[in-house]
């Protein structure tokens, strides 16, 4: 019995070895590639955030009126891994604080204008006029913009909102399908006030941004404490689902203008193909150098033309000449046009046009 037991240990050891030498992680699947990385990928998804403030699950201090329980809009962007809209012990930046204190993202708008490489969507969720409720909105993400944070805030409150930084919607290389996610109340540590409806006590010297908790504060006066529980169920969750991903390949404008007029409003502000101008032209310079005299030569990429729309999904070209034709035996010639998507995510309205008399 015990030689039949270390026999089948050992067959299971070199198998568990064979595996990990073969690049097979025991237990899931092998991803060699990471598809969602890929150049030209374009991916939509919907966010759904659903609350669940009630006086059920918090009772203490629960506020009837004046005002009663409320979300703000919701606030949010996708982008690369450089951004980061706020971050968990450390301090807020003065329009995280603005809107965690007042609702109002205007500071927020403006400062994010002035980091547009690093974003790529925008979205906005409508308010949620009651403690418990839900809105959704859908947004765009592509290989390098994989990440989305937004924040919410929760009215009354000093400085308390809820929200998610850089969560990354590519994971082990796919896009995820649909994945939920709870919410717990977080506090900006900017304003003093214990309950939903304490006046706003500017904290001096600023906090750091924390995850409210059934003990933290550490004060019997808070909403949210809650010491005979030892952790406090979710106020809210969001839900992320993958609507639809586009490729290269596809037809991406028709297949647009088959989405919802809400949804198509929800448009890309840059949708050009993840590929560089500059290292085109010099492999295509490098080629020509060794070129033989059959084979086709090509110039420089022209610049890229003028978006064909300036509010919605449209399409740029650039173009470059033939310096010399191929002959028999020769290289045929490349493609001589080539086309980006482009245009904006703004929603496009009336509101949106300047100078209107």
């Amino acid at each position: 019995m015990y030689t039949k037991l270390v026999l089948l240990l050992s067959i299971v050891a070199i198998s568990v070895q064979r595996a990990q030498v073969a690049g097979n992680p025991i237990g899931g699947a092998v991803f060699s590639d990471e598809s969602c990385r890929k150049t030209g990928v374009l991916v939509f998804y919907r966010i759904k955030l659903v609350t669940s403030w009630s006086k059920k699950l918090f009772p203490k201090h629960y506020p009837e009126f004046r005002p009663p329980p409320q979300w703000s809009m919701t606030f949010g962007q996708t982008h690369n891994d450089s951004f980061q809209l706020f971050q968990l012990k450390h301090p807020a930046s003065v329009p995280i604080a603005t809107f965690a204190e007042t609702g109002q993202a205007a500071s927020l708008e403006e400062s994010l204008a002035l980091r547009q490489d690093l974003l790529f969507d925008e979205f906005r969720l409508p308010k949620i006029r009651k403690g418990k409720g839900e809105s959704e909105a859908t947004f765009f993400v592509d290989g390098k913009h994989s990440s989305v944070s937004f924040v919410t805030k929760i009215i009354p409150s000093p400085d308390w909102f809820i929200g998610l930084d850089s969560f990354n919607l590519c994971s082990r290389g796919r896009w995820l399908e649909k994945v939920t996610i709870p919410l717990h109340p977080l506090d900006a540590g900017t304003s003093s006030g214990l309950t939903f409806t304490s006046p706003k006590w500017p904290t001096n010297p600023r906090g750091l941004v924390e995850r409210i908790t059934a003990r933290y504060p550490l004060h019997f006066a808070s909403s949210f404490f809650y010491p005979e529980i030892k952790h406090l169920p979710p106020i809210a969750h969001v839900m992320f689902t993958k609507i639809k991903e586009y490729s290269n390949h596809n037809n991406v404008h028709k297949k647009v203008k088959k989405l919802k007029h809400k949804q198509r409003t929800k448009l890309l502000k840059r949708l050009n193909h993840q590929s560089s101008s500059a290292a085109t032209a010099a492999l295509n310079n490098a080629g020509n150098e060794i070129l033989s005299d059959k084979d086709c030569r090509v110039g420089a990429w022209s610049d890229w033309s003028p978006c064909s729309k300036t509010c919605g999904l449209g399409k740029r070209n650039r173009t470059r000449n033939v310096l010399q034709n191929h002959r028999l035996g020769g290289v045929e010639c490349p493609s001589l046009v080539e086309t980006q998507w482009c245009g904006s995510a703004r929603q496009c309205s009336e509101s949106d046009s300047y100078f209107r008399w």
